[in-house]
């Protein structure tokens, strides 16, 4: 490995740092969980543009091709926000950091928004709400723009956009080939391209740069519920009436109930309608739950929602995220909040442990706004009136010790829910990508993943980004 860090070394000066530098520390140490920062890449490469992604990608496949596929291994890194080990950066491999090509360009008379791959989505709202617009992204300011749009993303602005992969007008893509292409949906070399990135993580190639669709967007009105976890029977009711049939497409609510074993147990509602209307009837049936700990439901800016969202967010702990999905079903949500509650016991003595689960739902309006999930949820046919609610367990923790123990219970609370929703007829077969744990199967096992498989050959055929490239979630 040793003398392919000096080709990179040669081919990208000031851009290639190995483990003594103070820039691979610093990279390496900012990774949004412990198990991804406990991993040790062979060196980590800072490119700045487009251009250097092509000298590493190059120098890369050369390698792989000479020795094997596979046998030189990489990760590419956006914002680092992935819990599980692995999934953007590589042991004794070659970690590409994109985070210098963070490039905010509005252009387009405004109606469209060019954006480096490795900016942080707290950068695209500080640009952007000055100018009174916004794109859909990610709730929390540190999330990247690489990772988030690759794997569909929901956002506060879904009921009215769809997902954020259905609001990219193009992707720069660096191929395993070391070409540079641009896939539109109109491009009629690479439009399968196109079809694939739309939700297919890091399978086909470097994305570079996006170019999303803009609209405009001044302030909000949102925050933060906090309730004790005695009002269980009332908050989730008021989550059913929310994802009901007369959901309201600005509204965007993200459901927590939680245990900490610093703080207790309670009920955390991040609720936000994107239009600046004090009080709006959406959200008064949280309001009106009492006793209630906190409200900081207020008018505010994108940035300012997204900071206030980070407090939840610590970086350097251990850290597990795993998600399930199905359609919306009163008797299943309280059987969701009892296999947590019960689950809770096999956690508590973690150090620092605080074992979550959050309820958020994706209605029809959203699935109608979103071409991608009209494909990506197998059996929506037969249900395209209902509300598929994503249930995702985070965990964090402080001590590696705890991990295994952590992640077995986990992946049991999530197989038990699996088992309760078959037993309700209510299974999606349909696992959000972004909240998804190694291991589980994102793409399915039908005609998507197929034409997955088949874009992948015919764009990487030798298989770089399958066999070389160990993180994110293979399709082969």
């Amino acid at each position: 490995m040793d003398h392919h860090v000096s080709e990179l070394v040669r081919s990208l000066p000031g851009k290639v740092f190995r483990p003594e530098s103070q820039q691979y520390t610093e990279s390496v140490d900012s990774y949004f969980s412990a198990q991804e920062s406990q991993i040790k890449p062979a060196c980590v490469v800072r490119p700045g543009t487009t251009a250097d992604v092509v000298s590493a990608i190059s120098l890369l496949i050369k390698a792989n091709q000479l020795q094997g596929i596979g046998s030189v291994k990489f990760a590419v890194r956006s914002g680092g926000h992935a819990c599980f080990a692995g999934s953007a950066n590589v042991a004794d491999g070659v970690t590409i950091d994109l985070r210098d090509m963070n490039l905010i360009e509005v252009i387009q008379d405004s109606t469209q928004l060019c954006v480096g791959a490795g900016a942080l989505w707290g950068q695209v709202y500080r640009a952007l709400d000055p100018l009174g617009l916004a794109v859909p992204g990610g709730r929390h300011s540190q999330v990247g723009v690489g990772g988030l749009t690759l794997g569909g993303g929901l956002s506060h602005f879904s009921g009215h956009v769809g997902l954020v992969c259905d609001n990219v007008l193009e992707y720069e893509v660096v191929l395993a080939s070391g070409s540079i292409v641009r896939a539109t949906p109109t491009a009629p070399e690479c439009s399968d391209l196109f079809y694939a990135l739309r939700g297919g993580s890091n399978n086909f190639g470097i994305v570079t740069r996006f170019t999303f669709r803009t609209f405009p967007q001044g302030h909000l009105w949102g925050g933060t519920l906090i309730h004790p976890i005695e009002t269980q029977t009332q908050q989730l009711q008021a989550f059913y009436d929310f994802c009901g049939y007369s959901y309201d497409p600005s509204a965007s609510l993200i459901h927590s109930f939680g245990m900490s074993s610093e703080r207790g147990s309670g009920f955390v509602n991040s609720i936000v309608y994107t239009k600046p209307e004090h009080e709006p009837a959406v959200v008064k049936p949280f309001t009106e739950i009492q006793p209630m700990y906190q409200n900081t439901v207020r008018e505010l800016s994108l940035t300012a929602l997204t900071l206030e969202q980070d407090a939840f967010n610590e970086n350097g702990l251990c850290q597990i995220m795993i998600a399930t999905t199905y359609y919306l079903h009163l008797p299943l949500l309280h059987g969701t909040y009892n296999l947590w509650q019960d689950s809770c016991d096999s956690v508590r003595h973690c150090t620092g442990i605080v074992w979550s689960m959050t309820l958020q739902p994706i209605t029809p309006t959203i699935i109608a706004h979103s071409p991608f999930l009209q494909e990506a949820i197998p059996n929506l046919v037969s249900n395209s009136n209902k509300t598929v609610v994503v249930a995702q367990l985070t965990g964090t923790w402080k001590h590696s010790e705890d991990t295994a123990a952590v992640e077995a219970t986990a992946l049991k609370l999530i197989d038990s829910i699996d088992s309760e929703a078959r037993a309700f007829g209510m299974d999606t077969g349909y696992i959000y990508l972004n909240y998804a744990h190694a291991g589980q199967n994102v793409f399915g096992e039908g005609q998507r993943k197929e034409r997955l498989r088949e874009i992948s050959k015919k764009y990487d055929p030798e298989g770089i980004f399958q066999r070389a490239v160990p993180g994110g979630f293979k399709l082969f």
